[in-house]
């Protein structure tokens, strides 16, 4: 049995959505039609490619694969749409953005949806490595987040510089300081973020090259809760300084986190030249 492409596109769409009746909706047909070509995939490959949950769809290994090759050839199509001028004037489509931080992610969306009012926009916070794995599971189509480790398949770009300080409450004994060494937060109460994190990513890292361990710590779930737990005087984080902080809060820089780290703007790199993809990232700084 051939494949052909209703059923490339039912599999595909069920994968993104993980659910053939919202598969169905975004396609324009039944949801029996994106069942029945699923089924004829499957029959045709010679393998399961969805195992159902309560949760929704879950892809199995093969379904894994398969759905790797059909992003590959969904881009392809949207790609030849778009150069032929289907979607020239952007109004309509979905726009899927995964960010480590709302700023200044949130004013490119403005930016965005003030020129095409017409898409979607669907916004998810995530940490620093769910970011990049958002990206290569094509569960997201635009990430912001620091440089990503592996930059292999991604296009990346720049878009500013930011610094990573220490967050203390003012009335702590470390307040007053110019500059913090993290020797000096070896015994104090330190509060992290998830180990997926790049300020803890980047503090471990410091920490591991001169032999310093925190002994005295903190897990919370994200950066703003963890500016919350300093604001009320549990501890101490370390975070890039920003003017939304409570009044009661300095930014004191770390001697080994003085160098600057980039905030960048990226996506798959087979996907970069959508004309989707293309508009966002010139609403970019």
């Amino acid at each position: 049995m051939k494949v052909n492409e209703h059923q490339v596109r039912a599999f595909n769409a069920a994968c993104r959505y993980r659910s053939f009746s919202k598969a169905a909706t975004a396609l324009g047909v039944t949801q029996s039609s994106v069942t029945q070509n699923v089924a004829k995939l499957e029959i045709a490959i010679g393998a399961r490619l969805f195992e159902r949950r309560r949760s929704g769809l879950a892809l199995t290994p093969a379904g894994s694969k398969i759905f790797a090759i059909t992003e590959e050839i969904g881009l392809l199509h949207t790609l030849l749409e778009a150069r032929m001028g289907e979607f020239a004037k952007l109004d309509r489509g979905t726009l899927r953005i995964v960010a480590t931080t709302s700023r200044p992610t949130m004013r490119y969306m403005k930016r965005f949806k003030e020129r095409f009012p017409g898409v979607e926009l669907i916004f998810e916070h995530a940490s620093w490595r769910a970011c990049a794995e958002y990206l290569r599971t094509r569960d997201a189509d635009v990430a912001l987040m620091p440089e990503p480790e592996d930059l292999d398949g991604l296009y990346v770009q720049p878009i500013e510089e930011r610094a990573h300080t220490a967050l203390v409450y003012r009335g702590h004994g470390l307040a007053d300081e110019t500059i913090i060494d993290l020797r000096d937060l070896a015994g104090e109460p330190m509060i992290f973020t998830n180990t997926r994190s790049f300020a803890r990513w980047r503090v471990e890292q410091a920490a591991a090259e001169e032999g310093i361990r925190f002994s005295n710590t903190m897990n919370v779930a994200s950066a703003p809760m963890a500016v919350e737990a300093v604001h009320h005087e549990l501890g101490i984080t370390v975070a890039y300084e920003n003017a939304d902080m409570p009044e009661n809060i300095r930014c004191i820089p770390i001697k080994q986190l003085s160098q600057t780290y980039r905030i960048c703007l990226a996506c798959n790199s087979d996907a970069r030249d959508l004309t989707l993809l293309r508009s966002f990232f010139e609403c970019a700084d």
